[in-house]
């Protein structure tokens, strides 16, 4: 079975937020919160991994940014690229589909920025520690788009 990466994230979110509801009935919000949030960057940093070793001549940015069409795929994203360089690759998300299908689920605001947005950073140091990510603002917290900067230090 094909399954898109959002089709993935939503089956995850509605896991995670019977999980995140579990943990808040036992800890405080917070320590809830944080778990949830160790499980998605653990889960980032496992596709990182797996995505790097998926590289036919081994992790490169050029590799890297075909990870983009995976992201989007389904209509999750829409994406305008700012820089396209050897060894630069910044775009905006303008549009994110994961956030919006997990604020249509009912989940937590907080649950929406942690399940999505903190595997970003992980991700990218699980590629290669050579892949840097410059992310200062995301539309789950409240910005007209998410910034993505992803630098290739050799």
């Amino acid at each position: 079975m094909n399954v898109t990466q959002i089709e993935r994230r939503i089956i995850e979110a509605e896991m995670l937020e019977r999980v995140y509801a579990e943990l808040r009935r036992t800890m405080d919000d917070e320590a809830a919160l944080e778990a949830v949030a160790n499980i998605a960057e653990r889960a980032g940093r496992e596709g990182g991994e797996s995505f790097a070793a998926s590289a036919p001549h081994g992790p490169s940015l050029a590799h890297f940014k075909t990870v983009v069409d995976i992201w989007r795929a389904g209509g999750a994203l829409d994406i305008v690229v700012d820089t396209d360089e050897p060894d630069e690759f910044s775009f905006r998300v303008t549009r994110c589909g994961y956030v919006d299908a997990y604020r249509r689920l009912g989940l937590p605001e907080e649950l929406c920025r942690t399940i999505s947005c903190n595997r970003d950073g992980p991700f990218a140091e699980a590629y290669d520690p050579r892949l840097i990510l410059e992310r200062p603002c995301t539309i789950a917290t409240g910005a007209e788009a998410c910034r993505f900067r992803f630098l290739w230090n050799e």
